[in-house]
């Protein structure tokens, strides 16, 4: 019996490639803002839109952590793309305070019970305080302190932000945010004491859409969009991401940047 051909590829066939992706991107931005806008106003303002039971407040602040994770990558999508079209927002910012803020939301968007402890502390050394005590620290070197760099600094943020992020989740008890100067340029490492990444796979880390298989019983989730973003990121601010890591020794992701340098167009 003769096999059929295949059929002829339709217009569907070609739907996603034909899609203006950033466009696309870009009105996901106005749904996530309501729904976080709604939810921010139920939890903040129980006074005049009605008490919460506390199993309303949580399943609200479980829906906008999960918003703030949406945004942020619907931010870092637009932000590659724009920076692919050398599409750049340079002004000059205090570094400790940027990464300082960019750990605290981290924490804020993956830890509910931390957060609410963040929340009651005010002072950004009584912050680092509660940090501490969850296994979380970061170290700013004595010039670091006060310094400031002209740079991106939503790229800037967004890539700190993937760093944090991923040790987070591959943590078992601490980590550590570093931030150092090397000659002209700006040193963040990120450190966890998680499972590790073996040697063969540090390449894929960086790859899109890649997942890498489950080690010391530890699964990498999520879309293999963060890392990817980062280093696509870094490197158009003419800067690099480094990984040193093996199995059962934790990673350390080291992002280093020029202080005061024009970026580049090729990734």
């Amino acid at each position: 019996m003769a096999e059929k051909p295949a059929p002829a590829p339709t217009d569907s066939d070609d739907f996603f490639r034909a899609l203006d992706t950033q466009l696309l991107v870009h009105e996901l931005k106005g749904p996530l803002s309501l729904i976080e806008a709604a939810a921010r106003t139920l939890i903040e303002q129980a006074g005049r839109m009605g008490p919460l039971t506390e199993r309303q407040e949580k399943a609200l602040r479980r829906i906008l952590r999960g918003t703030l994770r949406g945004k942020s990558l619907v931010n870092q999508l637009l932000e590659i793309g724009r920076a692919e079209s050398a599409q750049f927002s340079f002004a000059s910012f205090d570094v400790g305070e940027a990464v300082l803020k960019v750990l605290i939301e981290s924490v804020e968007s993956s830890d509910a019970r931390l957060a609410a402890r963040l929340s009651e502390a005010t002072p950004s050394e009584a912050q680092q305080a509660v940090l501490a005590q969850a296994g979380i620290t970061i170290k700013i070197a004595p010039e670091i302190n006060r310094m400031r760099i002209f740079q991106d600094p939503v790229k800037f943020a967004l890539i700190v932000g993937n760093l944090i992020q991923n040790a987070l989740h591959f943590r078992r008890r601490a980590l550590e945010v570093v931030v150092d100067r090397e000659g002209d340029d700006l040193i963040i490492s990120v450190q966890d004491d998680g499972p590790g990444i073996p040697p063969e796979h540090h390449a894929a880390v960086f790859e899109r859409y890649k997942q890498l298989p489950i080690h010391d019983g530890f699964e990498r989730k999520g879309h293999g969009l963060g890392l990817a973003g980062a280093l696509i990121l870094a490197r158009r601010l003419g800067g690099d991401i480094s990984l040193d890591s093996a199995p059962g020794q934790g990673a350390t992701f080291r992002f280093r940047i020029p202080c005061d340098q024009a970026p580049t167009k090729s990734s």
